[in-house]
């Protein structure tokens, strides 16, 4: 059977969108990373190679890799979680990722040397660091492809990459203000004059609290909703969970509180932040379908950040698309209480005539007699 989205169905053009894939340094036999979420390199290295398969011949394929991809707030610079991160701090952390998934990256580096495919790589707020020159020609290098060629893009200060049709995507980040970097920006200039990575609350917030957590329970920041993660915690973990409220406390008080008292910063943002740190509503849909639904030329929004896989339509055909994670994702949340792990994407074709199609997938590899089993 053909892929879903296959020339066989007449597209004349297609677009991957994968998002939140949080790759990190990888993991060794015998060796225990807890920093290290994502696992599905063989089965991500298939999707990648299905879209350049004798399928799509002659059929142009784009990789829209929208934010989060490799997970760069999970990569200690020598040994430390570093919150002034320079363009030499963010290139070692960057080619430690790409050695750690060598199959990902000889997939996407096949995929994109077929005529006519490429790659656009869009910012998340766990990737800012792609926003430096030096970390782009080294992605480029590890791909092979040339300086110059439109074959890679990067998109690091916009926040909407528009497609033709209508077809709107964005990681979503930006509808957070909590993960919301200043100006839009990647980048900042710092003090002395070097460019460093434009770090939000929400990342700071992570680097200093979280992070560290991951040594002792490597599963904290794939919980949701962080705040039943408490509860929870206050029963059945009691020691680790006051070690974490008051770090979390601390952190607080020395980035919210203070500047709220030195610079009269705004007091509602600030629990705003807090709240949606903790999930206790969803701002980043409110704000997306909202957006979908006031503008008259955006006829689907495609966006993902966080994790929550779904496809929502609203009223003049405008879908609203979310496209999860291909990390186990552990909900304390009643309605969907459990572990998952679904390897989601979204996909845009482009046939003879009339709109395009969008559609949110999960891929199900190729067919296996076995497959390794690991134990704790």
């Amino acid at each position: 059977m053909s892929p879903p989205a296959s020339p066989k169905e007449g597209p004349r053009e297609v677009k991957v969108v994968l998002s939140d894939l949080h790759l990190g340094t990888g993991t060794r036999p015998g060796e225990v990373n807890p920093f290290e979420d994502f696992h599905e390199d063989e089965r991500l290295a298939e999707l990648v190679l299905s879209f350049s398969g004798e399928d799509y011949d002659g059929v142009p394929v784009e990789m829209v890799l929208n934010g989060d991809i490799l997970d760069l707030l999970k990569v200690p610079y020598r040994g430390e979680f570093r919150t002034e991160v320079t363009e030499d701090v963010a290139l070692e952390k960057v080619r430690r990722c790409l050695r750690g998934h060598p199959q990902v990256f000889d997939a996407l580096a096949e995929f994109v040397a077929r005529p006519g495919n490429r790659i656009t790589y869009l910012a998340g707020n766990h990737d800012l660091d792609i926003a430096f020159p030096g970390v782009q020609r080294l992605i480029r290098a590890r791909l092979g492809v040339p300086e110059g060629s439109d074959a890679l893009r990067f998109l690091t200060d916009a926040e909407f990459y528009r497609l033709p049709g209508g077809v709107v995507v964005t990681h979503g980040h930006q509808f957070e203000e909590m993960n919301r970097t200043d100006g839009g920006k990647p980048l900042r200039v710092g003090d002395d004059g070097r460019e460093r990575v434009n770090l939000p609350w929400g990342s700071l917030f992570f680097l200093n609290v979280l992070a560290p957590a991951k040594v002792e329970r490597p599963i904290i920041d794939l919980v949701q909703p962080l705040s039943s993660f408490i509860l929870w915690g206050l029963v059945f973990d009691l020691r680790f969970t006051l070690k974490i409220l008051w770090r979390i406390v601390a952190f607080f008080a020395k980035t919210r509180l203070r500047t709220i008292y030195e610079r009269e910063l705004d007091v509602l943002k600030t629990f705003q932040m807090l709240a949606e740190e903790f999930a206790l509503y969803n701002n980043l849909e409110r704000r997306a379908s909202r957006l979908l639904r006031s503008a008259d030329d955006m006829k689907a929004l495609i966006v993902g950040h966080s994790h929550k896989a779904g496809m929502h339509r609203h009223p003049r055909d405008k879908v609203y698309v979310n496209t999860g994670t291909w990390l186990q994702r552990v909900s304390l949340d009643l309605q969907s209480l459990g572990t998952t792990r679904r390897l989601t994407y979204a996909v845009v074709v482009y046939g003879p005539s009339g709109p395009p199609t969008v559609r949110l997938l999960r891929w199900r590899g190729v067919m296996r007699t076995w497959e390794p089993m690991t134990t704790d």
